[in-house]
């Protein structure tokens, strides 16, 4: 149960950042870019040319995940809406979440949201989104695949992830 507690702390705590809110969202604005370079880097993998010019906006962000038995993970990076000239200028995002069931590793996941709707973008703009849900992950170095499932009122959207890091479970 220690072990448990501490890695939950752990995790949460070096969530926090030491950093000025400014230069904490210029690195998540960095961030953003480079995840979406990687992204295109893969074309075979990556996101499909027609669903990025088809995209209201974009929901970009890296996540943390790390837990034995109980889990914990958190996460930051942007969202951009689609205008009449171009894309808004970015806005922050958090995310986190906790977990229980058998599970036990360390995860790093770079996720692409594609909205697909000004509905999914308003979803994102407002705070307190809370979802209910189980998932069945896999990450193993480099390459990783998860699935979700979900409860909760959200408009369509495409979620692209790349996860690295040695990470197994089923979780609630």
């Amino acid at each position: 149960m220690r072990t448990i507690i501490f890695l939950i702390a752990s995790t949460l705590l070096s969530a926090c950042s030491t950093m000025a809110p400014r230069d904490a969202m210029q690195a998540d604005v960095d961030q953003a870019a480079s995840i979406i370079e990687r992204f295109e880097a893969i074309p075979e993998r990556g996101i499909p040319p027609a669903v990025m010019r088809a995209a209201k906006g974009l929901a970009i962000l890296t996540v943390t995940k790390a837990g034995f038995i109980g889990s914990a993970r958190g996460g930051s990076g942007v969202v951009v809406a689609r205008t009449g000239n171009g894309w808004s200028g970015p806005s922050a995002i958090g995310t986190g979440g906790l977990g229980v069931g058998f599970q036990a590793g360390v995860e790093i996941s770079e996720l692409v949201i594609v909205l697909n709707t000004p509905a999914a973008v308003e979803a994102f703009a407002k705070g307190g989104n809370v979802t209910l849900g189980g998932a069945l992950g896999v990450a193993a170095g480099p390459v990783g695949r998860s699935a979700e499932g979900g409860v909760a009122l959200q408009a369509a959207m495409y979620s692209y992830s790349r996860t690295q890091g040695l990470f197994a479970g089923i979780s609630l």
